[in-house]
């Protein structure tokens, strides 16, 4: 299916959510980079870094579309990766990299990855992964990672981990967006989230908005009485 037009996104999504990064794969995937265009290469480029191959993406980024590009390296945050079989492991590196080294894709990759977009979930395994994100200079990590953390599916031990450092982000973090969403994070986490009431009611302060109207929901929210 690779070799056929129109049908070649299909089998790359499919090599994806298999998960299998075997030679024939990758090799298969990087032939059918070089030859398709349109939708066909934009899957297949996303396809080889969702198997951890990115670098045969950007081994040909000056002659690849830029959304091609862009798409491939956001593909492991996004929801796409949900439905994998096998997903590789959360890793901000390739992510962080891109941003380091070629800025002009810094841009683009902030809207490719921005909240609401639909980031990928992660499991108890990948936690600590998300709150070294949490730590990064780029603020495209930081939304990305502050988000992932809000999902109260991945249990008591996980809260009792990631909490704190979602309640430290609410007040220290320069970023406006990263500090509304990871009170939105607590949120998610409802009931097990109500020690941090302190942190939400000072929030009520900040200088911004968008995170005082947040931290007044979040509040109503908690019956934590008038905000």
């Amino acid at each position: 299916m690779l070799a056929v037009k129109g049908q070649a996104w299909k089998a790359a999504k499919l090599l994806a959510d298999i998960g299998r990064p075997d030679d024939d794969v990758v090799q298969a995937l990087h032939a059918a980079l070089t030859r398709s265009s349109g939708p066909d290469q934009s899957w297949v480029a996303r396809a080889l870094s969702r198997l951890g191959r990115l670098d045969l993406v950007l081994a040909q980024i000056d002659r690849l579309p830029r959304e091609v590009v862009v798409g491939a390296v956001a593909a492991p945050y996004t929801s796409f990766r949900n439905q994998a079989v096998t997903a590789p492991r959360l890793d901000y590196r390739p992510l962080q990299d891109v941003i380091e080294r070629r800025p002009a894709y810094a841009t683009a990759l902030a809207q490719e990855l921005q909240p609401g977009r639909g980031y990928c979930d992660v499991t108890v395994d990948e936690v600590d992964d998300a709150i070294r994100g949490l730590a990064s200079p780029h603020v495209v990590i930081r939304r990305h990672a502050v988000c992932v953390l809000g999902e109260r599916r991945l249990g008591a031990a996980v809260a009792r981990r990631a909490l704190p450092v979602l309640a430290q982000i609410v007040s220290q973090d320069p970023d406006v967006t990263v500090r509304r969403l990871a009170i939105l994070s607590l949120l998610w986490w409802r009931k097990d989230s109500q020690r941090y009431g302190n942190v939400v009611r000072e929030a009520l302060n900040d200088p911004a908005a968008d995170v005082r109207e947040v931290a007044a929901h979040w509040l109503r929210e908690q019956n934590d009485g008038p905000a």
